[in-house]
């Protein structure tokens, strides 16, 4: 299991995409100090919304495994940051690490019984387990019910500070994502996603294939709880185990492009923004975003991401015509 999870790392084969991302999260970062506040607070929720996406589509878009669980991951990640900062006083980013980790553990936990489910018995599986992991918290004594839990002052950074550890977290997310999905590992999970029964017949298990693929979706999701947590500043079990943020991700991914890298970047920026501008309209607000998902699933079923290259292709082959 180790041997898969880690072992893509040494498959990269495309330095020009690992070096683009990377020159892109710098130049991110280090320009943290030009932007005012709002603009640190506005992007950190972006990037964040966008790891969500893209740990949610390594699964559900590059693994056909639609799961309506990721909440318990961001809920992990979130409240692991402020027991370990409450009980143990660690600093704060190996904190984060630890939580991320132990949001990895869970998906693995998770994903051996609900891989024994497929299609809409796995979503609804994965939402029982949400449902329950929600149940369980909001009995325990130190989340204090729906009582807001402040976090510690170990967890207290300033909005520069916030925007960098989202910026670095999107960065981590896109490298580690690439590198599997084209990693053979990733060519079984595709595979698995095509033809279950054609993976089968060449030697592909579907648990032994997916489950790393779990445990890296949650490690992301862990981490983007762990950054989620210490932005908000106080946490509560309906904030942080709400199912809206598997829902969030799917919705996302759906309008961007499923199985694709950059569907959860511009379906996180639509979604965001239109959230943003349509608050005003309380009572519309939720009636737009579904006229919108609406639309994209009926006229553009592969996404915003399809919409585009087939709009890319129809101009290809309209050169090529010409120029016979």
């Amino acid at each position: 299991m180790i041997r898969q999870i880690f072992g893509f790392i040494a498959k990269f084969r495309d330095p020009f995409t690992y070096g683009t991302a990377v020159v892109v999260a710098a130049v991110l970062y280090l320009t943290a100090s030009s932007l005012d506040r709002g603009q640190q607070n506005d992007l950190t929720s972006l990037f964040l919304l966008m790891t969500l996406a893209l740990a949610w589509n390594l699964v559900g878009g590059y693994g056909g495994q639609f799961s309506l669980g990721h909440s318990i991951f961001v809920g992990v990640g979130s409240y692991a940051t402020a027991v370990i900062l409450t009980l143990l006083g660690w600093p704060l980013i190996p904190t984060m690490i630890i939580a991320a980790v132990m949001s990895a553990l869970i998906g693995l936990l998770l994903a051996y019984p609900l891989l024994r489910l497929r299609g809409p018995y796995l979503a609804v599986g994965s939402l029982g387990m949400a449902v329950a992991a929600y149940g369980w918290m909001i009995n325990w004594d130190f989340t204090k019910a729906s009582q807001a839990y402040a976090m510690p002052k170990e967890a207290q950074v300033d909005f520069a500070t916030m925007y960098q550890f989202a910026t670095v977290l999107l960065l981590i997310a896109i490298v580690s994502i690439v590198a599997l999905v084209r990693s053979p590992l990733g060519l079984r999970l595709v595979a698995l996603r095509d033809n279950e029964l054609g993976a089968a017949s060449i030697g592909v298990k579907r648990v032994r294939t997916l489950l790393p693929v779990w445990a890296l979706s949650g490690l992301l999701t862990g981490a983007m709880g762990a950054v989620y947590a210490v932005q908000q500043g106080t946490l509560t079990v309906d904030g942080t185990f709400n199912i809206q943020f598997s829902l969030d991700a799917a919705i996302i991914c759906v309008i961007g492009g499923l199985g694709t890298l950059s569907g959860p970047f511009i379906g996180a920026i639509i979604i965001y923004f239109l959230r943003k501008y349509s608050a005003e309209y309380q009572n519309y607000a939720l009636l737009i975003e579904a006229v919108v998902l609406v639309i994209v699933v009926r006229f553009f079923p592969a996404g915003i991401v399809g919409l585009i290259s087939k709009g890319f292709r129809a101009i290809v082959h309209r050169r090529a015509a010409a120029q016979k």
